[in-house]
């Protein structure tokens, strides 16, 4: 009921025919290969590590669309790690401290 309720169209494909369906098996091979590396090929920490295939997946921004899938759902670009840490920087220094009158007179 949500391909009707949103205008999605449903496209079936031949079961056991990957090739019938190469763009959406590319990125399942990319995710697979990412989550082999991270985990050292032990497939039973694949658990452990999907969280952070995951999100790299979610916020690396693709060639055909020139944006992150993240980017295409929020609207926006997320916030990383060091984002957050480069964000400190641009703050305006503190020459002192500033009393609470001084505060509600600058309003």
């Amino acid at each position: 009921w949500l391909g009707k309720r949103y205008g999605i169209r449903h496209i079936r494909i031949s079961p056991y025919n990957s090739q019938a369906n190469g763009i959406v098996e590319r990125r399942h091979f990319d995710v697979r290969e990412a989550a082999m590396k991270m985990c050292g090929g032990n497939e039973s920490k694949w658990s452990s590590v999907m969280d952070a295939v995951f999100w790299a997946e979610r916020v690396t921004i693709q060639k055909s669309t020139g944006m992150s899938p993240y980017k295409i759902v929020h609207g926006v670009e997320p916030t990383l790690p060091f984002d957050l840490a480069e964000a400190t920087y641009l703050g305006e220094e503190v020459d002192g401290m500033v009393s609470h009158e001084e505060l509600i007179g600058a309003l």
